[in-house]
C-alpha cells in the first residue's frame, strides 16, 4: 500500500507525542531529528516508511516556571499586545511564558502562567475536569428557572455545555464552578438567558485559590505545588 508523505507535525501528533501546536515549538526548538539530521521547519514532510524521526534533547537546558497571576481588568490573556497590554508586562522576563487559558479584558482573577507547554493539556484540554470556580455580579438577579438551565449546560452553536454549579452569595452576587473553559463563556451563558454580567472575577483553578496570593500580583510556585493543587497525574 501506498503511504504519501505527512507534515512532520502531523506525524508526532499521530504518533500522541504532542499536540500539533506543540510540534511545532519542539521544531523550532531543534529538538526533532530526522536520519539523524536536525529540522527547524514544521512544514517538512516526511513518508513515516522511509524517514527515522527522533525526538532529541527535549527540554535540556531549560528551567520550567510557574506564575499563580492575580490578573488586573485591562490587561490581555496574551501573548502579543495586539488591542492592549499583555499579562506577562506583570511578571518576571523569562523566554516563552505564555497563560494557560484566558480572561478577557474586562475581566479579573487567577491565572496561571508558564513557560512548560506540557501542562496546557493536563488543565484546558478537553477531556480534562479541573474546576474552575468564577465569582460575578449581574445585572439582575437570577431566577430560579434560569439558574437551573445554566446548571443543567446550555446548547452553543449545536455544541451542549458541560453541567456546572452555581451558588447564590448575594441578590447579584453568584459563583459559577466550571469543568470547561469556552470562549467568554461566563459572560455568554448569563447573556443567553437574558441577563447580564457586570464584574467577573476568577477565584479559583482545582484547589488553587486567588486568596493564596494574598496581597502580591503574582506568586511563583514550583510543578510539585501545580501537580498537588490541580490533582494532576505526573506531568513529565
Amino acid at each position: 500500500m501506498e503511504v504519501q508523505n505527512i507534515r512532520i507535525n502531523k506525524y508526532l501528533a499521530t504518533k500522541g507525542l504532542c499536540s500539533r501546536r506543540e510540534a511545532d515549538e519542539w521544531i523550532k526548538s531543534g529538538w526533532i531529528h530526522v536520519d539523524g539530521t536536525q529540522i527547524t521547519e514544521p512544514g517538512l514532510k516526511i513518508d513515516p516508511l522511509l524517514n527515522k524521526v527522533e525526538v532529541r534533547n527535549r527540554g535540556e537546558g531549560k528551567v520550567n516556571r510557574y506564575f499563580l497571576l492575580n490578573k488586573p481588568a485591562s490587561y490581555l490573556s496574551t501573548v502579543v499586545e495586539t488591542e492592549g497590554m499583555s499579562i506577562l508586562r506583570l511578571l518576571p522576563e523569562v523566554k516563552g511564558l505564555f497563560p494557560i487559558g484566558r480572561l478577557d479584558k474586562e475581566s479579573e482573577g487567577l491565572i496561571i502562567v508558564t513557560n512548560d507547554r506540557t501542562l496546557t493539556k493536563h488543565i484546558i484540554g478537553e477531556d480534562v475536569s479541573v474546576e474552575k470556580e468564577y465569582l460575578v455580579t449581574l445585572a439582575s438577579p437570577l431566577t430560579k428557572t434560569a439558574q437551573e438551565k445554566i446548571e443543567k449546560g446550555l446548547n452553543f452553536h449545536g455544541e451542549k455545555l458541560k453541567p456546572c454549579i452555581i451558588k447564590r452569595h448575594a441578590p447579584l452576587i453568584y459563583s459559577i464552578i466550571l469543568t470547561e473553559g469556552k470562549n467568554r463563556q461566563v459572560r455568554r451563558v448569563f447573556q443567553k438567558i437574558g441577563n447580564e454580567v457586570t464584574h467577573l472575577q476568577r477565584t479559583r483553578i482545582g484547589d488553587i485559590k486567588i486568596n493564596y496570593l494574598k496581597d502580591n500580583p503574582y506568586l511563583e510556585v514550583d510543578k510539585d505545588y501545580i501537580q498537588k493543587y490541580l490533582k494532576l497525574t505526573p506531568i513529565k
